[in-house]
Order: structure tokens, then C-alpha cells, then sequence
């Protein structure tokens, strides 16, 4: 029979009690290595569905990243840009709306209307004329393709409701065609909109900046029995000949080239070759601020539409028939 002294017992007991302290250290850092392992998978799977997902979902509440994907030089001193989205499919893009572009590295942000629909399609597409004191033209047509740009929105301009009205009529200048053809588009692609007659006055100032014209004379050919465009030119072309020898070909080519549009100011006469009706008729106007004060008058300075003055005042029109857009 062997005995075990008090000693000897208690240091066998200490021997077992540190090895099974020593073997469950080892299990808790095993599992908290496996559980941080896990933390850090969970966190990047979820940043890169945000990424795929989210960051391209436009929101009104926030800026999203888009990636410019395609840039085409239009004239001069305009360009049509896309930008990366995603399809919302599930969502109306609202008519009359815009979204705004920030330059991240100035804190200054721009409205701009994509002339398409970004929800149904996954892209945006603008038009983006350069000024030379404007910060975010110069910005968006520096932009190279694979490059970021800082998108919010849709923010809408102008509840616009179908069937509201009999006879909208539209006034433009400049890149102030987006948001028209945004409209005019909605309103003839849209089988349910009834409204009876679209007209439009676009000002430029030659006939190489006339924007989107391929496409609004498309609009036009197809809808001749509702929708009328007049294009006004500060500088039309000239009609007369170069050529010293009147040959035919040239009077031939010459008729051919001849400006068909209106010349210099918006008038009275214009606004009103193009009205059918007075009543029950809403005219919206955009384009830049000299045109606005000589057509509308500006918007009031708390940004609301203030009073209607200029060539509409003139005419009898109220503030409740007109609509200036940003």
C-alpha cells in the first residue's frame, strides 16, 4: 500500500490544475482569433456590397460616387457625359428633377439634368457646357474617364402632374434644354399623358451650339401634330454667297442652308406665333440670367419664383402660369 504525502499530493494537483489552465487559454485565443478572423471577413463582404450596391443607388439624401464611364466633346466648349449608376427599377425618377454635382476638393456644388432616365437605365447622362468662371463645368469637362464624381438627388424642381394642363409651352437657352427635353420626352413618350400641344423657343448663340437638336428635331418629325420648336440664333448663318460664280450648285447648296429660325432677341411675336391658346397654358423658362430677366424676370433672391415680369409680364401672363427653372 503506498501512501502520498500532503507535499507531494498537492504539488500533483497544482501540476494538473496549470495544465488545464493552460489548455483552456489556448482554446479562448484560438476562438477569439476565429471570431476576429470572422469580424474582419463579415466587415469587407459588407463594405463591398455596400460599394456594389448602395454607393451607386441615387438618394437625395446623400452623395454617391459614379464613375464616368464615357465622355463625347459636342461642340466647343460642350460635352455629354455617363456616369455609372445602378437601376432603380422600382422607383419613378420624378419630372421635373436635376441632381447636384459637388467638387469634393472645394466644397461647391452645381445643379445639372440628366437628360435621361437613370432609374430604368443604371446610367446618368449629361450635358455639361464649360464657362470660364464656372468651378464645376470646369471640373466635370477635366474629367477623364474612370474618374469619381460626387452625385445627389434626384431633387425635383417642379411637381409636374400629366393631363394638368392643355398647351405647355417651354423657353431655353443654352444647356436650359435639358430639363426640357427631359419634360417633352416624358410627356410624348407617355401614353396616358394627354396633353394637347408642346411648343418650344431654344436660344443660342450659333447653330453649332444648339444642343440635343438632332434629337428634338427627331422628337418633332414623330410628333408634328403636337409638339413645335423654334430655334433663335444670336449670329444665323449667312445667306449670302462667298463664291464670286453664282453657279446653281451653290444657290442650290446655298437654300438648302439657309436659316429657317428666328434672329437676334426673344420678342413678343415669337411667344406669340407659338401660343394657341392663352388659357390653361403653363410656360416653364430656363437658361442664363440675362435671358431669364429679358423673358421672366430672375427667381426672387429666398429662391422662390417671385414675380413674373420682362416679355411674359408684358404679355398678361401671372407667376401662376410661369415656372422658372435652376
Amino acid at each position: 500500500m503506498f501512501f502520498i504525502s500532503r507535499a507531494t499530493k498537492t504539488t500533483i494537483q497544482r501540476s494538473f490544475s496549470t495544465k488545464t489552465s493552460t489548455h483552456n487559454n489556448h482554446g479562448r485565443k484560438y476562438i477569439l482569433g476565429i471570431t476576429a478572423c470572422m469580424s474582419v471577413f463579415i466587415g469587407y463582404k459588407t463594405w463591398q456590397w455596400y460599394e456594389t450596391h448602395m454607393n451607386k443607388r441615387l438618394t437625395p439624401d446623400r452623395f454617391v460616387t459614379l464613375e464616368l464611364i464615357e465622355k463625347e466633346q459636342l461642340s466647343h466648349d460642350a460635352y455629354r457625359l455617363r456616369l455609372k449608376g445602378q437601376k432603380q427599377l422600382l422607383e419613378n425618377f420624378p419630372i421635373l428633377s436635376c441632381l447636384y454635382i459637388k467638387d469634393d476638393n472645394i466644397q461647391v456644388m452645381r445643379s445639372y439634368t440628366p437628360i435621361n432616365d437613370p432609374f430604368k437605365e443604371g446610367h446618368v447622362d449629361l450635358i455639361i457646357k464649360r464657362y470660364q468662371q464656372g468651378s464645376i463645368s470646369k471640373m466635370l469637362t477635366r474629367s477623364e474617364l474612370g474618374d469619381k464624381i460626387f452625385v445627389r438627388g434626384p431633387i425635383e424642381e417642379y411637381p409636374y402632374q400629366p393631363n394638368s394642363k392643355t398647351e405647355i409651352g417651354m423657353i431655353a437657352g443654352g444647356t436650359g434644354i435639358t430639363p426640357m427635353y427631359q419634360l417633352i420626352k416624358h410627356v410624348l413618350n407617355n401614353p396616358n399623358d394627354k396633353t394637347e400641344r408642346l411648343w418650344l423657343i431654344y436660344c443660342n448663340k450659333t447653330k453649332e451650339d444648339i444642343l440635343l437638336k438632332k434629337e428634338l428635331d427627331t422628337l418633332q418629325e414623330k410628333h408634328k401634330d403636337r409638339l413645335n420648336i423654334l430655334y433663335v440664333l444670336d449670329h444665323p448663318p449667312s445667306s449670302s454667297s462667298n463664291n464670286d460664280n453664282n453657279t446653281s450648285l451653290s444657290s442650290e447648296k446655298e437654300k438648302e442652308e439657309a436659316w429657317q429660325g428666328g434672329s437676334g432677341f426673344i420678342t413678343q411675336e415669337m411667344i406669340q406665333s407659338m401660343l394657341k391658346k392663352k388659357e390653361n397654358t403653363f410656360i416653364f423658362v430656363c437658361g442664363p440670367d440675362a435671358m431669364l430677366n429679358h423673358v421672366s424676370g430672375q427667381r426672387a433672391r429666398d429662391f422662390t419664383q417671385g414675380p413674373t415680369t420682362g416679355l411674359l409680364g408684358k404679355m398678361g401672363f401671372t407667376r401662376n402660369q410661369v415656372w422658372k427653372l435652376e
